[in-house]
């Protein structure tokens, strides 16, 4: 799917004086799916097919991302994705789902299950920023307030498309393109930099605490060759939520979901039609 068809799928929801695009597909018990950063929700589109047969799928563009509201001064941070994701749902008449959370998504996503006990039904952790595993290099950099004069949209946009193409096993520059397609002009540019600024480790390691206590199903699925995020740090959530099972992902990079979407799509799919509570493995 092209991105532009993703976009035209968009619907808009108001949400407290600002508004949340998202994509609505499919019948059946909803599944919210959440993306990192630099992406928007068309970096879901390759798992679309499969999943809208048995799901009511709904994909947000977080707050500040894609073509979600981008105007500037508010707060952009996992906290606050959090909790207007809760209210999205709320807004929608969902008392509760399914959540897949990719990269700072799968943070969002923790973070809900954590502070909004009830909201979500299981949970997948997709080679998710976690602990002090984030922000990486290259975001840190382009967080720095200069960055909005020193760079231009399209040397940002250069910039960027390097770092992408590090968490594909085999770049997909299509799909790299419409992943960075929201951020290409002076606005998408510096609402980026508003975004990878609100990253905070803090709010990471602060959920630490919480996961022993956390009893949600958990599939933590990663790509054993993610250049981003190391594999024992997935290993370390398997560890601390006691009702999670850990699964690696082989010949997959941070997007696995591109790099292998039938065998992540499948593995998804066996996870959201488990009957019995999968038991605790440290992976």
């Amino acid at each position: 799917m092209h991105w532009r068809e993703f976009q035209r799928r968009q619907k808009v929801l108001e949400l407290g004086g600002r508004f949340l695009s998202y994509l609505d597909a499919g019948e059946g018990a909803p599944l919210v799916l959440l993306h990192g950063i630099p992406a928007w929700g068309y970096l879901w589109h390759p798992l679309l097919p499969l999943l809208e047969r048995s799901h009511r799928v709904l994909v947000p563009d977080l707050l500040g991302y894609g073509y979600s509201d981008r105007s500037d001064r508010f707060d952009r941070s996992i906290a606050r994705q959090a909790q207007a994701l809760e209210a999205w749902m709320r807004a929608l008449g969902l008392p509760k789902a399914d959540v897949v959370g990719h990269d700072i998504g799968g943070a969002v996503a923790l973070r809900l299950a954590a502070r909004h006990r009830g909201r979500v039904g299981r949970l997948c952790l997709m080679d998710a920023v976690s602990y002090d595993s984030w922000p990486i290099e290259p975001l840190l950099q382009f967080a720095h307030p200069a960055t909005r004069k020193r760079l231009s949209a399209g040397a940002a946009l250069k910039t960027l498309r390097m770092t992408l193409r590090e968490g594909f096993r085999q770049p997909d520059e299509e799909m790299i393109e419409g992943l960075l397609a929201p951020y290409s002009t002076e606005e998408g540019k510096l609402s980026l930099i508003r975004d990878a600024i609100a990253l905070d480790t803090n709010q990471t390691m602060e959920l630490a605490t919480l996961l022993p206590r956390l009893r949600v199903p958990t599939l933590v699925l990663w790509g054993e060759e993610d250049a981003f995020q190391p594999l024992h740090y997935a290993r370390r959530l398997a560890w601390d939520l006691p009702m999670a099972k850990l699964s690696v992902v082989a010949k997959a990079g941070h997007f696995l979901m591109a790099d292998q979407p039938a065998e992540v799509g499948a593995q998804l799919r066996n996870f959201l039609a488990l009957e019995e509570e999968p038991q605790a493995l440290a992976g």
